[in-house]
């Protein structure tokens, strides 16, 4: 039996299981293809190079944990209504002078009514701003660079013409879909530039000008970024 005195004396239990996930988190200690679309070259050289980035709060971590649940909900309806949804978490790699980089695809859709073509499927959960930036804008790329940057590498990694996106409102369960086209110049010259950012024997410059700017003070390596 539980010992519930113990847990309950720490605080609330939301608390509780906030510092669950604060303790017991682990960091990835490689450079993903998810993050190749970085604005910040410096941030990617930390990434690759193992620099333990600053620990990320528990109430965050639960977060990231409704994404996945999300995404898990979203194949089964998907595959309910028809659909055929094969090859998650299939990993994509590149190589470049003995450095590999790699990531993991949320799926490849089938069945689409604009297309019989096999697309890439990319599940992404949005904060109620988020979302209605995206619905403003309608447009994915406009919408998040980074997240752009990450099809077009899978794409380009699974030899796919189109993506299909689809970004769930986590206030009201909305969805927004696009099907986005293979940019095979962008994509191969954006790998280009990470391998180059990463294979330099230092750091590059940072994109940041200084440790308070908005973009430094949220940044996973903002300590070792700035170390004297």
């Amino acid at each position: 039996m539980v010992d519930l005195k113990g847990i309950i004396d720490q605080g609330s239990p939301g608390k509780v299981v906030e510092e669950y996930y604060h303790s017991n988190q682990t960091s990835r200690d490689y450079l993903g293809l998810s993050e190749c679309g970085h604005e910040c070259k410096r941030y990617l050289y930390y990434r690759h190079h193992g620099h333990t980035p600053s620990p990320i709060d528990g109430r965050v971590l639960r977060l990231f944990q409704l994404g996945n649940l999300i995404e898990d909900q979203a194949i089964v309806d998907l595959r309910s209504a028809g659909f055929t949804l094969t090859d998650n978490q299939k990993e994509v790699t590149f190589e470049h002078n003995g450095i590999t980089l790699r990531g993991h695809v949320d799926g490849i859709i089938t069945g689409l009514v604009e297309s019989s073509k096999p697309h890439l499927w990319e599940c992404k959960s949005a904060n109620d701003k988020s979302f209605k930036k995206l619905l403003k804008c309608r447009s994915y790329k406009e919408w998040s660079t980074k997240y752009y940057a990450q099809i077009q590498v899978y794409m380009l990694g699974l030899k796919l013409d189109r993506a299909l996106v689809w970004v769930e409102a986590k206030n009201d369960s909305s969805v927004y879909t696009e099907r986005v086209r293979l940019d095979k110049e962008y994509a191969v010259n954006l790998l280009q530039d990470v391998f180059e950012a990463i294979s330099k024997l230092n750091p590059p410059e940072r994109a940041c000008p200084q440790q308070s700017w908005y973009m430094a003070k949220w940044c996973d390596f903002n300590e070792v970024c700035w170390r004297k």
